[in-house]
């Protein structure tokens, strides 16, 4: 059904959503992960720093060359170098290696870098984050976000369901439900029913699409009846519907009778009614004239018990504002031809 097809597509298009945001974090956090290259060395951590003055000191003391040690260290500033020095100094007296002292010294002489004075020591800092650690939160939160959505719009679709049924006034803090009508009220249909279901579209459901289950006493499950969207007219929104499709599903010999509700306009319109023709048999939609679906083992008696046609610029009688359907479900007697009401 076209109804059933968008929601579909919608459901669809946001579980694609989802899950492609959940693969590209597994990829680009997991399989390929950012891997940064050229980085400076006045970016290094303190200690790794340190270890880096220490080398240039060993190339210095080799080659005796200012100008290729304070190449070593461009970009730095007078405050890295220093306490990159320190540090040094102290890690190589930690070591006991006065030699190693007195190398970073000579290098922190020749290039002026002071050696005195009072250096406050560096906490090791966390590397920069990159541009996906820093979007990983914002990412979690739209997922999380993107799901409460989700969720919600599943709800509403439920409410929306629940409240084309009609409930039943509620009598001394009880609700009251509708005893089933005596056997012989069933005319036309043959026997106390399988199910009995009440269902209403109002104009602006543009999603509607119910179906019920038929199943036996004890539970088990025969097949399903249902009706939705089969045909709009006219533009903008809300969708103006002219014409629903009533179905039967019976699992017994798995096929699907459908007939198409129509309007007064579309029923008499001979080209519209040629085009839904291939949806099913159509039936003009109107309280006291019930049809019969039937299958090899099931049949159910469509009645309408309130109409309310919509009064805009669209041709009278063309489409619905509000149409409430009872169903009723029984088992085929074997070996019944076809039924009329």
């Amino acid at each position: 059904m076209e109804a059933s097809n968008r929601r579909s597509l919608i459901i669809g298009g946001v579980v694609g959503l989802v899950l492609g945001l959940l693969l590209g974090m597994v990829l680009f956090w997991g399989v390929w992960p950012v891997e940064w290259e050229d980085a400076h060395s006045y970016d290094l951590a303190p200690e790794a720093a340190a270890d880096y003055m220490a080398l240039v000191a060993d190339s210095y003391a080799l080659d005796k060359d200012p100008a290729s040690a304070a190449k070593y260290l461009e970009g730095w500033t007078l405050e890295e170098e220093q306490q990159a020095v320190a540090d040094a100094i102290a890690m190589y007296e930690a070591m006991a290696r006065p030699d190693k002292v007195v190398r970073v010294e000579d290098l922190a002489m020749v290039l002026g870098i002071p050696t005195t004075g009072t250096v406050t020591p560096v906490e090791p800092t966390a590397p920069s984050q990159g541009l996906l650690e820093r979007l990983r939160i914002p990412c979690l939160v739209f997922f999380v976000v993107l799901l409460v959505l989700v969720l919600a719009w599943i709800a509403f679709r439920m409410a929306m369901k629940r409240r084309a049924v009609p409930e039943a006034p509620v009598q001394g803090g009880i609700r009251a439900v509708p005893a089933p009508p005596p056997a012989e009220e069933w005319k036309g249909v043959g026997q106390p029913p399988l199910g009995h279901f009440l269902t209403t579209y109002q104009l602006g459901e543009d999603t509607y699409d119910e179906s019920f289950s038929i199943e036996t006493p004890t539970g088990e499950f025969l097949g399903e009846c249902g009706m939705g969207i089969s045909e709009t007219i006219g533009a903008g929104d809300p969708d103006k519907v002219t014409a629903f499709e009533v179905w039967l599903f019976d699992k017994s010999d798995i096929r699907t009778v459908t007939k198409v509700l129509m309007s007064e306009y579309a029923f008499h319109d001979d080209s519209l009614r040629a085009r839904l023709a291939s949806k099913g048999e159509a039936v003009l939609a109107e309280p006291g004239s019930p049809l019969l679906l039937e299958t090899s083992g099931l049949q159910v008696r469509v009645d309408v018990t309130d109409l309310i046609y919509g009064g805009e610029e669209l041709p009278p009688n063309s489409f619905f504002s509000k149409l409430t359907v009872e169903l009723v479900a029984t088992a085929k007697p074997a070996g019944s031809g076809e039924s009329r009401l």
